[in-house]
């Protein structure tokens, strides 16, 4: 395991260092995570003050409600971030996280939100 995690879009443009001491994977199961990445969503969650971005004039910014707005890249479409605005948090899609992490999902969000085609995935004790 390393201190740092490093995240990047799918073409590689777009860079995210955060520290390892990031919370855990939260796995959010809204209707706007579901109609934004066709399924629940897994994110990495730190201080916007704790990361470093390469290349962040290349994510396209959308307000997806009045206390949260999402990025893409504007060149592979990959959805890389969630902005929890208030409190200065950046959710980073698990799923761009480079290596093993060594984190498990560690809570389930809007859990009454999840279609019953799956099942809750477990959350690490």
């Amino acid at each position: 395991m390393t201190d740092i995690l490093t995240a990047s879009c799918h073409c590689g443009k777009v860079h995210i260092t955060m520290p390892a001491g990031a919370a855990g994977v939260l796995a959010c199961h809204c209707g706007d995570c579901q109609k934004m990445h066709g399924n629940f969503n897994a994110f990495v969650a730190a201080s916007r003050a704790d990361m470093t971005v390469k290349e962040e004039e290349a994510l396209v910014w959308y307000q997806s409600s009045a206390a949260s707005r999402r990025a893409f890249c504007g060149t592979c479409g990959a959805r890389v971030v969630k902005e929890i605005t208030a409190a200065g948090r950046w959710l980073v899609s698990a799923g761009l996280i480079d290596g093993p992490t060594g984190r498990r999902i560690i809570k389930n969000l809007w859990e009454p939100s999840k279609p019953d085609w799956y099942d809750l995935p477990k959350v690490a004790s």
